[in-house]
């Protein structure tokens, strides 16, 4: 990168989350949501995130005047997308909500493990959120992209040998994973080293596939997995 070529708001933030318990645990905050992501996965509830739009990105001017009204109130920004990570300028934007004092938390897929690297490097982030969307045998059909879980479990290694406090948490709908893959998944996070994991149900808000949509919210995730994560993780939640 080059310092002098980019600014901290040359990064396309097209929607803000005004304040939020439950995405920056035990923080206050605000969540800025960017646009873009190379993986297609049907299950998205930012599913309009997922291509650029020069027409929705927020003015520097917004951007600004947010962080600087909220300074005094909010403890965190929590930066979510899309995928954040795409973004050669994220760098900045994170030092820039930093100089008004904020902490920070970043929401990935995994995707980008030199960014998450520079990000720790730089001392940047605070929290981690990171999706585990399957086992590895099915990353690909999941993400509909080729070779992405190879990032993924590079970018867990990265979280997990860093002192960034995290999470890993994975969506289930029984259409995409089953409870076998489910179960695959929990322990293929915890044999990665991960002690902090969350199971998250479906839901359909955002989600732009017709046949889950059709199917509804998913109110029920297998008890046998549940089961055997509670034994497995030292702090452990069904969302």
């Amino acid at each position: 990168m080059e310092a002098l070529k980019y600014t901290a708001y040359d990064i396309p933030v097209a929607g803000i989350q005004p304040f939020t318990t439950i995405d920056f645990p035990g923080k206050m905050a605000a969540v800025l949501f960017t646009q873009g992501c190379s993986w297609h996965c049907r299950y998205c509830h930012n599913a309009a995130l997922r291509l650029a739009d020069p027409v929705n990105i927020l003015s520097y001017e917004s951007i600004e005047s947010f962080l600087s009204s909220r300074a005094e109130f909010l403890e965190g920004i929590v930066i979510s997308g899309g995928e954040p990570t795409l973004h050669e300028t994220l760098p900045f934007l994170l030092s820039r909500i930093k100089d008004f004092g904020f902490e920070t938390a970043l929401h990935t897929n995994g995707s980008n493990p030199e960014m998450l690297r520079l990000l720790l490097r730089q001392g940047l982030v605070d929290f981690i959120a990171m999706d585990v969307k399957a086992p590895p045998a099915a990353y690909d059909r999941i993400t509909r992209c080729t070779n992405t879980g190879i990032p993924v479990a590079r970018s867990m290694s990265i979280i997990l040998s860093s002192k960034v406090a995290y999470e890993f948490r994975t969506t289930y709908h029984p259409y995409l994973l089953s409870e076998k893959e489910l179960m695959d998944t929990v322990h293929a996070v915890y044999n990665a080293g991960a002690r902090k994991y969350f199971l998250q149900r479906f839901n359909k808000k955002g989600v732009r596939d017709e046949e889950l949509m059709q199917g509804g919210d998913l109110i029920e995730i297998p008890e046998t997995v549940i089961q055997e994560a509670r034994k497995l993780f030292d702090v452990f939640g069904v969302r």
